[in-house]
C-alpha cells in the first residue's frame, strides 16, 4: 500500500509534502493552475515529489474544458485522472465519459451515496471507483462492512481510496477529530487493498495522519 499526500501544485506546497515524508502526492487543482498546463506540469517534475494523481476542478458537468484541461494535465504526469466535482452526480458519468480521458480515471463517490449506488451507477457499468471513506460513511450505517465489501468486491475497479476522518454531516477532518473508526478502516484497507491511499487531510495535518496510519500498518 503506498501513502499519498495531497497539495496544490505549488513549489511551496510540493515542497512541504516532501518535508512531511511523502514521494508523491494527488493534486488538488485550482483555476489558475490549468491557465498553462505544460507550466504547470514543468513544475510538479522539478519538484522533489512525483504526482500520483489528479483531482478535477469543481466544474459543471456540461462544461468540458476544466475536465479536459485535469485530464490533460494527468496525462502530461502520467498520473491518475480522479473525476469529482461538488456539481456533478453519478447520473453524469456518461456525459462525462464522453470527454474521452486520456489519462487513467476513476469517479469519485459523493458523500452518502450508498454502496448500493455505486455498484449500480459506477462499477456495474465498468468504471473505476475512488473510493472516498468519509463519504461512504456519511451513507452507511454499516460502514466498515460496506468498505470491506466494496474493496472484495470490486478490487480491480479501485486504484486510489482516500482516508480521512468525518462526521455523518462532514469530511475531510484531521484524524480523531471525527466519528470515523480509523484504525478499524486502516485494517479493512490492510486486508483488501492495495493501491494509493491518499490521506485527504488538511496538509498542516498530513504528517500526524501518516504517522498513525503507519503505526496501524505495523
Amino acid at each position: 500500500m503506498h501513502l499519498v499526500g495531497k497539495c496544490p501544485p505549488s513549489p511551496d506546497a510540493l515542497a512541504a509534502a516532501a518535508d512531511r515524508g511523502f514521494d508523491s502526492v494527488e493534486l488538488h487543482l485550482r483555476p489558475s493552475d490549468l491557465d498553462s498546463v505544460e507550466a504547470t506540469a514543468e513544475t510538479v517534475e522539478r519538484s522533489p515529489v512525483t504526482a500520483l494523481s489528479v483531482h478535477t476542478l469543481h466544474a459543471r458537468p456540461d462544461d468540458p474544458e476544466p475536465f479536459r484541461q485535469s485530464d490533460a494535465l494527468a496525462d502530461r504526469l502520467d498520473a491518475y485522472l480522479v473525476v469529482h466535482s461538488q456539481y456533478a452526480q453519478h447520473t453524469h458519468t456518461e456525459q462525462l465519459d464522453a470527454y474521452d480521458f486520456s489519462a487513467p480515471y476513476g469517479y469519485e463517490n459523493n458523500p452518502g451515496m450508498s454502496g448500493h449506488s455505486l455498484r449500480n451507477l459506477v462499477l456495474d457499468r465498468g468504471h473505476d471507483l475512488v473510493l472516498d471513506t468519509a463519504h461512504l460513511y456519511m451513507a452507511e450505517p454499516a460502514y466498515l462492512d460496506a468498505l470491506s465489501g466494496l474493496l472484495r468486491e470490486y478490487g480491480d475497479q479501485i486504484q486510489v481510496v482516500h482516508f480521512t476522518d468525518g462526521t455523518s454531516l462532514e469530511d475531510g477532518l484531521a484524524f480523531g477529530d471525527g466519528d470515523i473508526p480509523l484504525e478499524r478502516t486502516a485494517d479493512a484497507l490492510d486486508a483488501h487493498f492495495d493501491g494509493a491511499v491518499v490521506l485527504e487531510v488538511m496538509p498542516d495535518d498530513q504528517a500526524d495522519a501518516r504517522r498513525r496510519v503507519l503505526e496501524w500498518f505495523d
